[in-house]
């Protein structure tokens, strides 16, 4: 076979290019399926199938679908999550490159084009690239913080520091999941952080390419708009997670055991939503399920007096100092120590 040797070699012959599977799994998104779709079948790339998985939508997105029933495939399916959703599309797709896309977000035209040819030309089986947030609630456009990771693992399993790979922002040659497995049904969130983490802890490279290729959305039913759904999945994907890498592992790469980092990151999570000003009820329920849970944490919200003190910002700032005191003694810490950064 003639060896391809550069980026415009491997995209002007196209009897070399190998097929990539988008799969979308879709639920209650029919607002949304038609801009996601769309991203794709503008792509520069000419050989790619498209596969949307309907996890047991209740909103009728037949009706949206049938306008595309000519260029994709739809699966239907009962409910049963997002992991099982990819699943069904890993499954059923045939090829050689897969592209995950959760239905409300959208891929830029060239960016399976360009990852693609980078993948190619490096023989690497795994890239990312930058991805921007589409604020829909109040119509703006923000970067999210990505780059070059020196180790990516510690990305994924502290919450305290940028998530680096939305899963649209990847493209996974399909012999990374004939090696590791498929995404774990059980975990109904932060299932793509749980097997990125995985993937990372065995050595897979990620190749970073420096574009924006594509935008996440954000509105108010998104599944992340659900912090107790959140913070339950967090702690499930806490207890799998050290237990596929182990407590030496843990130790060693940050000083503490699987138990505090859980803990550690949990309540981070908890802080965050006070800092957000999420209703007080929800914060209870929050609350409920750490204990539950026998998760230690540190830090009571504001009593309610302060919500109109003309002195609140000052307020905050002494709560938030307090905050990170208490966590600092927690973890027998000394020094300046700052929640986003790694213990040396």
């Amino acid at each position: 076979m003639e060896r391809i040797s550069s980026e415009t070699n491997i995209m002007s012959n196209k009897k070399y290019l190998p097929k990539i599977s988008v799969i979308i799994p879709l639920y209650n998104q029919k607002d949304y399926i038609s801009e996601a779709i769309n991203s794709v079948l503008e792509q520069t790339y000419e050989n790619i199938e498209i596969i949307v998985i309907n996890d047991g939508s209740t909103d009728d997105p037949g009706i949206v679908l049938e306008k595309y029933k000519n260029k994709i495939t739809v699966i239907n399916q009962d409910n049963a999550g997002l992991s099982s959703a990819r699943n069904t599309g890993i499954k059923n797709s045939t090829g050689v490159y897969l592209q995950f896309l959760d239905a409300d977000d959208i891929l830029v035209e060239e960016k399976i084009e360009k990852q693609i040819s980078s993948l190619l030309q490096n023989k690497e089986d795994l890239s990312y690239c930058k991805i921007e947030v589409l604020n829909d609630i109040d119509n703006s456009i923000s970067s999210r913080i990505t780059y070059e990771f020196d180790d990516i693992f510690s990305h994924y399993y502290l919450f305290w520091k940028p998530y680096p790979t939305p899963i649209h922002s990847l493209i996974f040659n399909r012999k990374i999941f004939d090696k590791y497995g498929l995404f774990d049904e059980d975990l109904k969130a932060n299932e793509d952080r749980f097997y990125l983490a995985k993937l990372s802890y065995s050595g897979v490279k990620f190749r970073y390419i420096p574009f924006v290729g594509g935008y996440y959305r954000k509105h108010s039913e998104s599944m992340n708009a659900d912090p107790e759904f959140i913070i339950t999945s967090t702690i499930k994907f806490y207890l799998k997670i050290n237990k596929v890498v182990g407590e030496k592992y843990i130790f060693d790469s940050f000083g503490y055991s699987g138990y505090q980092m859980m803990c550690a990151n949990c309540t981070f999570y908890y802080f965050i939503q006070i800092r957000n000003g999420i209703k007080g009820e929800i914060l209870k329920n929050i609350k409920k399920v750490l204990r539950e849970n026998g998760i230690i944490f540190f830090v009571e919200p504001l009593d309610s007096r302060f919500k109109k003190n003309k002195f609140r910002k000052m307020l905050l700032a002494c709560y938030f100092e307090r905050y990170t005191n208490i966590f600092r003694s927690f973890f027998n810490l000394s020094g300046n120590f700052n929640l986003f950064q790694r213990k040396k």
